[in-house]
């Protein structure tokens, strides 16, 4: 520490397993081995789940398009009958023939279907197109701008009509009063005879909505009338109410509509309600009835399920790091001391017999591993001992040679064999000397 600062010592990540301690692979092999076959098993789990979950609610939307749309034509087909049977009464009849022949004749009221409160207003038509008696509901509160006394109508309702079929026209939204209505029209004639006339009879498109409102609702159901051109005609939600189904966000419902009359969409973004699955089905009018479920719904317990397994693969992760992090610690511990006892006697240094000896106490390969590992560093140590003690014997045997060869050179010389010469001469005098 200089100047009150600590500066961190660099940690170097080594991204090459090669570069590993055994200890990190070994726990890096264990936590892939505990947690890819888990993660793949729940994987496949939440998607079979998922793909049953969308199969279960494909099936229940298309079921309730199917009932909402018959509970439509049933409704619709129930005015028909109710515009076919004020066409065939006689009054209707009388009226139209004497018209007919430039007579006078009294105007039918239609006061019962007037009082129906599903009926905005009922014509009278004759074969030219005119309509030439209008009567409206009373208790309506929008008039009806569709039946104008003295208007042509050139729609193919009429031409259906007046042909002897009785017809549907085209569900539309008047863009001044915002509301919707079916005209259904009916053959005016007399049994077995051609048609002289079309009675018609509007319903309002409130009747329409409860109408498909009818069926089995599930609580959070959209349902909507479309016309053929794609236009919402009916909906709960007044605000969707003359709108394309691509501006409000079903375009992928308005592809499938144009390629075929039922069906279903897996993933559609209904504006501000967020993603839907949509089931749609046509009705005899040419309209379809599309329901809208939100996917949330049904994903929620599934979502929730694939939030909870992979919290849980998380968990299990965390263990099996702290597991395979304690293993391979334990286990890379008792090959350090293999290691270093190696090393030891590679350095021809003291073996530490102490960890050598708890490390061989255990009876799997590594403990069998450090009892022949310590009985060869024995076996070693041993073999040096000797071998020093032959080198030091050795030793002797060289240092006695060369003081042996040290006096053989010194004997052997001229100056040696001089000075003994000399030696016996002194001797001699010596002696003589004494005697």
């Amino acid at each position: 520490m200089r100047g009150g600062l600590c500066h961190p010592v660099p940690v170097r990540v080594r991204l090459d397993p090669r570069q590993w301690s055994l200890g990190a692979r070994i726990g890096v092999a264990l936590v892939l081995i505990a947690l890819i076959p888990l993660a793949i098993i729940a994987r496949v789990s939440i998607d079979a789940g998922q793909r049953a979950v969308e199969d279960a609610q494909l099936t229940s939307v298309s079921a309730s398009a199917q009932a909402a749309t018959s509970s439509f034509d049933e409704y619709v087909s129930g005015v028909a009958r109710r515009a076919d049977s004020l066409a065939t009464q006689a009054e209707v009849v009388a009226y139209l023939d004497a018209r007919a022949r430039g007579q006078q004749a009294p105007p039918p009221l239609f006061g019962g279907e007037l009082s129906q409160p599903d009926v905005r207003a009922v014509a009278v038509v004759d074969p030219s197109g005119t309509i030439t008696l209008a009567s409206t509901n009373p208790s309506s509160a929008v008039a009806s701008r569709s039946f104008l006394t003295g208007s042509k109508v050139t729609n193919e309702w009429f031409t259906q009509a007046v042909g002897g079929r009785s017809s549907f026209g085209v569900l539309e939204v008047d863009e001044r009063t915002g509301s919707t209505s079916l005209i259904v029209g009916a053959p005016a004639r007399r049994p077995g005879s051609a048609a002289i006339g079309v009675v018609a009879v509007e319903v309002r498109g409130e009747d329409l909505a409860e109408a498909i409102a009818t069926a089995a609702n599930a609580a959070g159901d959209q349902r909507l009338l479309v016309n053929p051109e794609g236009i919402v005609v009916v909906a709960r939600d007044s605000r969707l109410v003359g709108q394309s189904l691509r501006k409000i966000g079903l375009g992928s419902v308005q592809a499938a509509l144009a390629k075929e009359p039922s069906g279903t969409v897996s993933d559609a973004e209904l504006r501000d309600r967020g993603r839907q699955i949509a089931a749609y089905d046509t009705t005899t009018t040419g309209a379809a009835v599309v329901v809208l479920q939100p996917r949330d719904r049904f994903f929620g317990p599934i979502d929730d399920l694939a939030r909870t397994t992979n919290a849980f693969l998380i968990v299990v992760g965390l263990i099996a790091v702290a597991v395979a992090v304690v293993l391979a610690r334990r286990l890379s511990r008792r090959v350090r001391v293999l290691t270093t006892a190696a090393l030891a006697v590679e350095a021809e240094q003291p073996v530490p017999e102490t960890a050598l000896a708890e490390v061989a106490k255990s009876h799997d390969d590594i403990g069998r591993l450090a009892r022949v590992f310590a009985k060869m560093a024995e076996q070693v140590a041993i073999r040096e001992q000797r071998l020093r003690e032959q080198v030091k014997a050795l030793r002797v045997e060289i240092d006695q040679e060369r003081r042996r060869r040290s006096v053989e050179e010194v004997t052997d010389s001229d100056f040696f064999r001089d000075l003994q010469t000399k030696a016996a001469t002194m001797r001699e005098r010596v002696k003589g000397k004494d005697e």
